[in-house]
């Protein structure tokens, strides 16, 4: 009598390669669930030629298909689509390539506009703030499918705003307040009327947008109605710069004042974001160095615009720094206490 012996056998895969398999198998069902939403589209318009489908039953069955993709995480919808029929979808992604991904498509007979984005997009935006359009759609969108209870909470997270992310949100749009608003002073003062008035454009809507993330709320696709009921004075200044009779040159002018006032006194709650970045390290830092800091690109901050009013108001002071290297002297900043 020969016995055999079985043998068991096992096989480590690295992480690495399992986040490989991971991505492979999700990119499989991503192309074969779109071709089976083909398949069905194609039925819907020779199979079923002649009967109309309702479109709430295209809908859900256009539904059912998202449901059984591996790569879809959440789908939501928004209560007005840009075309007269059909619908409009969020599609939340798993994987970050489908971020960005905009469709338009007949399935059933019935017009469908897709615009994908990602979970690492949304993850992000809970970080440094969301692009407003979207933060705005997803106030806005139903969620019709959501694997986990995923998009629940993270529409919790987005429109909670944190003091971190306020501080760096309100910091943000000030400094973009002060830059264009310079811009709009170097252009009145050459003559360039056209020129100065969209840069007080720009000034007005980085403030106005400070103002919405002071009173901890997001700004609104409506911004300007928005801030009507948060600082009516603000909006009136837009107001009086959009509408007025008066000359565009008389407009600009009138709000110099203003805008300059609102920089002055805004400043120190303003930039509490970079005064404690700065507050992280204890010798001087390099112009260069504040603008290459991570946090300072992601949220968008124009650091040289800010430098410049912190100096005039001694909230930093310039420093020699030598480097040795090059032989030469480089201006670096201190806090002062």
């Amino acid at each position: 009598m020969i016995l055999l012996r079985r043998s068991v056998f096992f096989i480590i895969i690295p992480p690495t390669l399992q986040y490989s398999i991971q991505r492979i198998c999700l990119l499989t069902s991503r192309k074969s669930t779109s071709h089976v939403e083909s398949i069905s589209s194609t039925q819907g318009q020779g199979g079923k030629k002649g009967m109309n489908m309702r479109p709430e039953e295209s809908q859900q069955t256009y539904l059912r298909l998202l449901q059984k993709r591996l790569d879809v995480q959440a789908v939501l919808m928004l209560p007005e689509s840009p075309f007269k029929e059909g619908a409009y979808y969020l599609i939340v992604a798993k994987l970050p390539e489908a971020e960005g991904t905009i469709r338009r498509i007949l399935f059933q007979d019935q017009l469908i506009m897709e615009q994908w984005i990602s979970i690492w997009q949304l993850e992000k935006g809970t970080v440094y703030g969301l692009e407003e359009k979207l933060a705005h759609m997803l106030a806005c969108a139903e969620i019709l499918i959501d694997h986990d209870g995923y998009m629940k909470q993270m529409k919790q997270k987005l429109f909670r705003l944190s003091d971190s992310l306020q501080k760096k949100l309100i910091c943000r749009e000030y400094s973009h307040l002060v830059l264009f608003f310079h811009q709009a002073k170097e252009w009145l003062q050459q003559g360039l009327a056209l020129d100065a008035y969209h840069a007080f454009v720009q000034a007005l809507h980085a403030w106005a947008r400070l103002i919405v993330y002071e009173m901890g709320e997001h700004p609104q696709a409506a911004l300007w109605a928005q801030v009507k009921q948060l600082d009516s004075s603000v909006y009136k200044l837009y107001e009086e710069l959009s509408m007025n009779a008066e000359t565009l040159e008389k407009r600009i002018e009138l709000l110099v004042l203003a805008i300059e006032f609102a920089v002055t006194s805004r400043m120190k709650e303003s930039v509490r974001f970079l005064i404690e970045l700065m507050e992280a390290k204890a010798g001087p830092w390099r112009l260069q160095e504040l603008m290459n800091h991570p946090a300072v690109q992601e949220a968008d901050i124009q650091i040289p615009a800010l430098i410049d009013k912190m100096v005039q108001r001694s909230f930093i002071q310039e420093v020699v720094c030598p480097d040795d290297e090059n032989r030469e002297q480089e201006t670096c900043f201190i806090l002062l206490s």
